[in-house]
């Protein structure tokens, strides 16, 4: 899938110099004119990165101050278009990762542009499932250790079916082992969501140290590098 850009800015330029550089990054990116455009567009899509035009756009830095107090896109990566009012201290106070001055460098937009996507293909392996079978046991609220098999797991959680429906919000210590790995893990977490069929997604809440760092290693093994810099996920178990 696309990386996809959000360019809140009513300059010409800054249209021309960072959708040069935005398209040679393979990156998809939307433009919008005038700052209640953006908060639309903000609040019915998610976007990896939003380029805010501060100083010559009516309204845009409150459009970054409220993108970092929204949901769906508060961990995208924000850069700053300035122009002599904002500076870079402000921008950064205000949520941006990174700051471009006016007139926007292509050499330097593209330096910022590629090292943002680090931090996006990051966060995308944060929260990415990685598709398995493998099983293991869940000891519930009452007491009960129930089998289960896994479907997917990522840093953050576990998706799993067993026998009953699991109650939503109720704790739960799961232990398993993972393909390919020598120890069983045991991790603690919130069930947050399930259905009648025994169905469930459940939130890592306490890890040991060595616990996440098997887990993190496990992950990892399955991100290889794409020709570009950025990474994928191979999901092939």
């Amino acid at each position: 899938m696309a990386l996809q850009a959000l360019l809140l800015s009513r300059d010409p330029e800054v249209h021309r110099t960072l959708r040069r550089v935005l398209d040679a990054a393979n990156i998809e990116t939307e433009l919008a004119q005038r700052s209640e455009q953006a908060r639309q567009s903000l609040s019915r899509g998610k976007y990896d990165a939003f380029l805010v035009d501060c100083d010559d756009t009516e309204g845009g830095p409150e459009v970054l101050k409220e993108l970092r107090q929204g949901k769906s896109n508060k961990s995208c990566i924000a850069f700053a278009i300035v122009h002599g009012k904002t500076s870079v201290q402000m921008a950064f106070e205000m949520g941006a990762n990174f700051v471009l001055d006016k007139p926007i460098s292509v050499d330097r937009a593209t330096r910022s542009v590629r090292a943002a996507q680090g931090l996006i293909m990051r966060e995308r392996r944060r929260y990415h499932r990685h598709l398995l079978s493998a099983s293991g046991a869940i000891l519930v609220d009452s007491g009960a250790e129930l089998p289960i098999s896994i479907t997917n797991i990522s840093h953050g959680g576990i998706s799993i079916e067993c026998s009953r429906q699991l109650d939503q919000g109720g704790a739960a210590r799961l232990k398993f082992i993972l393909p390919g790995a020598k120890h069983a893990l045991e991790v603690k977490g919130e069930v947050m969501w399930s259905n009648s069929e025994g169905q469930a997604g459940i939130r890592f809440q306490v890890l040991s140290t060595d616990m996440k760092k098997a887990l993190d290693t496990w992950l990892d093994r399955r991100a290889l590098p794409f020709n570009n810099g950025a990474m994928f996920i191979n999901a092939v178990l």
